[in-house]
């Protein structure tokens, strides 16, 4: 690894770190203290084995592609929620390009028994902002959302507008931070 990747890499560890902290301190009040923010671990990766034997995922990704996803990419943000020792979501992005605009690219939460599912995309879209943020992004992007019903959900956050695919690039949702 090159020195300056890797200076990248714990420059930004700080970022990551003061974005889940943030986070976890702004969850709304029923929240706070009940659930915890963490990165994506060898901790996460044992507990997401889990999932894939129930048969009722939504998506088909390996969350295994994370560990070589964050040394790609060494400004991406990472992120687990818990409940106790009960993994209820994930999720994976990165800034553009030129860091102008935060990308969350992969999102999942416990398909079976996931206490406050309701609340999991909430949470992360909050820990993105406020890594985006903290980096000097200027927009959210939500990746390739993968049919109408999650694009209208999505949008039910506010302000987000649907991007259509051009050139090769694929469809997002965006909105002002």
């Amino acid at each position: 690894m090159q020195p300056s990747h890797k200076e990248t890499l714990e420059r930004y560890d700080v970022f990551r770190a003061q974005a889940r902290d943030i986070a976890k301190e702004s969850l709304p009040s029923n929240l706070k203290g009940v659930l915890n923010i963490e990165g994506i671990d060898h901790k996460a990766l044992n507990a997401f084995q889990a999932w894939k034997d129930t048969g009722e995922r939504k998506v088909s990704w390996d969350w295994a592609f994370s560990r070589g996803y964050k040394i790609f990419y060494p400004k991406s943000f990472d992120m687990s929620v818990w409940l106790g020792n009960t993994l209820c979501s994930m999720s994976l992005g990165r800034p553009t390009f030129k860091g102008t605009e935060m990308r969350l690219d992969f999102i999942e939460r416990a398909p079976k028994n996931c206490p406050y599912a309701g609340e999991m995309f909430n949470i992360s879209l909050l820990a993105y902002e406020v890594y985006g943020d903290l980096i000097g992004a200027k927009k959210i992007r939500i990746m390739e959302p993968m049919n109408e019903k999650l694009i209208k959900y999505y949008m039910s956050h506010g302000g987000f507008k649907l991007v259509g695919s051009k050139k090769g690039n694929p469809h997002y949702l965006v909105r002002d931070l």
